[in-house]
């Protein structure tokens, strides 16, 4: 198809008219742009400084429909007029109010302004206000929590709190302070404050032994069941060894069954665990009831698959010290009864051991590392399997013993090498009758 060219008569009256006006209208436009350009571009990265309230000003004259720099105006009023002057600043949120009625940031700093002028009903009204706009958003449930609580409606405050925690847990901390300085004497009521949500009853009772509460914090973790338990299993682990610290090792025991995964895991009372070195245990620090074992220099620690007692598999020390070895750094946390007398045996052997002073076995008090026996140490040169017999008695208060592979020194020499490799095996207990 052709294109038809039109064309306009400039001579004309009319067309003039319309084309000035059209000038005029998109002057006018661009200069609205630009001013409304300028003044958000101002609001929203000016410096905070002593000239702030002007530079907020300014921004605001030129983009006064913008409800931007009124809420930075506010903030920057809110930081520098008196308290007895903060009916600027509620006057400035509620015209970014206004400009923006769905944005509950502008709803929520207009809330807290209204409570900090004194005006708490209205704030409240604010605060809700903020939070039916973002339900599932922290800071709104936040705010409003605290305005209740500041004014003592204390249900109301923990609901929201409760609501804050569970959508962001690193509130939670935040909500457990708040819920003890109000009920730090009334177990139930702190309980209620807190909520039924597992994860935040495992962290109060956490928060609890923090608190050196352990009676309450393990009244709390026992309302839990045995799935909830496992699946908060670092709050659980983080109060064993807290209890282990306030040598109550008892109930550290308890809690750790509780947490285990399987039976090889559990740990009973008066029994070394895996004693024969025969189970798939990792032996570590985040095993407190099983060997812990430390590697040093110039000294190898492992298990042997191939040399055993009675099983498979056993544990052997490799030495190759020149010099001076501070320590050994293999040991097990058992659990036992106060005023008990117990028999205690193992089974050693040695190859090419060469040293002045060769390891032996010792059994300690947990609670304050007195010595309750010492076992004879390990021959030197080439030994078979041979069975190491003692005996001790547990004190009135002992809830358990450790029982650590130690070696004294070469006497008045500070240099005592060792050379050579140790196995062990067959670790056990017995109480006498």
């Amino acid at each position: 198809m052709p294109q038809e060219l039109v064309e306009l008569n400039a001579r004309k009256p009319a067309t003039k008219i319309t084309a000035i006006l059209v000038l005029i209208a998109v002057a006018v436009w661009s200069s609205f742009v630009l001013r409304w350009y300028m003044g958000n571009t101002i609001a929203e990265y000016f410096v905070m400084d002593e000239n702030s309230i002007q530079i907020a000003k300014n921004a605001e004259a030129l983009a006064p429909r913008d409800p931007i720099t009124h809420w930075r105006l506010a903030e920057v009023l809110l930081r520098k007029l008196p308290p007895d002057q903060l009916n600027q600043v509620t006057a400035e949120y509620e015209e970014a109010v206004r400009l923006s009625p769905n944005d509950y940031r502008l709803w929520m700093m207009l809330g807290t302004a209204l409570e900090q002028s004194g005006d708490t009903r209205r704030g409240e009204e604010a605060l809700r206000q903020a939070t039916e706009l973002a339900p599932s958003y922290v800071y709104p449930h936040w705010y409003l929590a605290n305005l209740l609580l500041r004014t003592a409606r204390y249900d109301e405050g923990f609901a929201e709190l409760r609501r804050a925690s569970d959508a962001d847990p690193e509130f939670r901390p935040q909500l457990f302070n708040l819920a003890w300085q109000i009920y730090n004497q009334d177990f139930d009521a702190l309980k209620i404050a807190v909520g039924s949500n597992a994860e935040a009853v495992a962290r109060l009772a956490l928060y609890l032994f923090g608190q050196q509460r352990i009676e309450d914090g393990l009244r709390l973790w026992n309302t839990l069941t045995e799935s909830e338990k496992r699946a908060n299993r670092f709050a659980g682990f983080s109060m064993v060894s807290t209890l282990i610290a306030a040598q109550r090792f008892h109930d550290a025991m308890r809690v750790w069954n509780e947490l285990a995964t399987g039976e090889s895991s559990r740990v009973l009372t008066e029994q070394i665990t895996d004693g024969g070195f025969e189970d798939d245990i990792t032996h570590g620090s985040a095993e407190v009831f099983n060997w812990q074992v430390k590697q040093v220099p110039e000294m190898q620690i492992g298990i042997d698959p191939g040399h055993g007692h009675t099983g498979a598999r056993s544990l052997r020390l490799l030495f190759q010290v020149r010099s001076k070895l501070e320590s050994i750094n293999v040991s097990q946390l058992i659990p036992v009864f106060p005023n008990k007398q117990y028999d205690f045996e193992y089974y050693v052997k040695t190859e090419k051991l060469q040293s002045g002073s060769t390891p032996a076995i010792q059994i300690v008090e947990a609670a304050n590392n007195s010595v309750l026996a010492t076992s004879e140490s390990a021959g030197t040169g080439d030994t078979d399997w041979k069975r190491v017999a003692t005996s001790f008695k547990t004190g009135p208060k002992t809830e358990a013993v450790m029982v650590k592979i130690v070696r004294g020194g070469c006497g008045d020499t500070p240099v005592c090498p060792i050379f050579g490799m140790i196995w062990y095996d067959d670790f056990r207990f017995q109480r006498r009758n």
